[in-house]
């Protein structure tokens, strides 16, 4: 961690800790919840909100193995199926208030927060709305006005500086605002950052011109004309509905056979690598690709590749392999039928890559690696590196390489 990653960590914390010692300008505070009435949309005050229902009573349902399913992580077991209502929310001369890490809070002209569409996670998890942590909040800043309408697209978490999470939990609101017929009125888009050359690469792929992009990161506390939100794109779980995987395919695939002079080589095999982070590397890496080294497989870095690369590198692959984390988003641009090998840690077995595949229609498969001690929780797994018995990856190569033998033959006897 750098001297200045740090700093801004320790003064994010004193903050957070010192604003809710520290009364100030409580008056912005919330005084309770405003409830959304679903099945009688007309009990709702419009003075106060009007809703748009976008997907009710959403089914979202996690189709994987057995085996797989019981070697997930006890501390963050997924539901086998889930329902979500989604819907996007306008609120005149409302506030919306983050605190830039696990809450988001849109705010009524009657200073109730928002259920449905404001957000706030305790150990990854949604809390209930009135749980929002913006409660135990004594500090606030003067919201900054702004004239006309603002969309949200702020999201609890990592959304603010992952790749995966800007993906998944971002970018698909933009997906639930045009199916809502709000999209045209929309004058500000509020981004929980900037800082990262994905986001802005990714918003000028959608069509979203910057100077008409907020950053949450710099304004946390804003107030407009009017405020839009949505449902989260993964509502109060963690799987991805169907809905999502068509948005960003339809999205950014076009761009696949897009002319244009990025030099991107014809590599069937690609390797994610995570030696851009600190977190779960693969400790035997070096051995690792010398073993892959027979069958041509390319190492990328994610972090490294503009988006239009990984569009391109992905959407030609035809074996994609790594572990588990934010680098392998891109299997958004796979193909149907791509071969995907997701390498875990015992301890940190976790679903939202093999639902996407699933639901991508790729061919998953995956190996898990066994772990030096117990892990306890997240925190904790998500930080474990892994060493990967290549001897399991050569095995799952050579059974591939079977099958593709037994392809083609039975393609030329036909």
């Amino acid at each position: 961690m750098t001297i200045k990653t740090f700093y801004r960590k320790g003064v994010k914390r004193a903050k957070k800790i010192l604003g809710r010692i520290v009364p100030y300008n409580s008056q912005y505070k919330p005084g309770g919840v405003c409830n959304i009435n679903i099945e009688q949309p007309n009990r709702n005050n419009p003075r106060e909100i009007t809703v748009h229902h976008v997907y009710p009573k959403y089914e979202t349902k996690l189709k994987i193995s057995e085996d797989l399913y019981h070697a997930c992580s006890e501390y963050w077991k997924p539901k086998r199926q889930v329902s979500t209502n989604y819907m996007v929310v306008e609120v005149p001369n409302g506030r919306v208030y983050t605190d830039n890490e696990s809450s988001v809070a849109i705010i009524s002209r009657y200073n109730r927060v928002i259920e449905n569409v404001s957000l706030s996670l305790v150990s990854g998890k949604v809390t209930e709305p009135n749980l929002n942590n913006i409660f135990e909040q004594r500090y606030f800043t003067v919201p900054e006005k702004y004239n006309g309408t603002v969309f949200s697209l702020l999201t609890g978490g990592a959304g603010i500086n992952n790749i995966g999470h800007w993906f998944i939990d971002v970018l698909p609101r933009l997906h639930l605002l045009r199916k809502s017929g709000l999209y045209n009125k929309v004058d500000w888009f509020l981004m929980p950052s900037l800082r990262y050359d994905y986001q802005v690469e990714t918003l000028e792929l959608l069509g979203i011109p910057l100077s008409k992009v907020i950053e949450g990161d710099k304004h946390p506390h804003i107030s407009a004309d009017c405020i839009i939100a949505s449902t989260a794109p993964r509502g109060n779980h963690t799987l991805i509905p169907d809905w999502m995987c068509t948005y960003l395919q339809e999205s950014f695939m076009p761009y696949a056979e897009e002319e244009s002079d990025l030099i991107t080589p014809e590599t069937p095999y690609l390797y994610v690598s995570r030696s851009d982070s600190d977190i779960r590397n693969v400790l035997n890496e070096k051995e690792l690709l010398e073993s892959l080294e027979p069958y041509g497989f390319r190492t990328v870095v994610s972090s490294k590749l503009s988006i239009r690369e990984k569009i391109k590198l992905f959407s030609r692959a035809k074996v994609v392999m790594g572990a588990t984390g934010a680098g392998l988003i891109s299997m958004f641009f796979c193909k149907p039928g791509t071969k995907m090998i997701e390498i875990f840690n015992e301890g940190f077995v976790i679903e939202p890559f093999y639902d996407i595949a699933t639901k991508l229609n790729l061919d998953y498969e995956y190996m898990i690696c066994r772990n030096r001690r117990k892990v306890k929780n997240a925190t904790q797994g998500q930080r474990e590196h892994l060493f990967v018995e290549t001897d399991k990856v050569l095995a799952i190569l050579e059974r591939m390489e079977q099958e593709n033998r037994k392809s083609t033959k039975q393609a030329e006897v036909a």
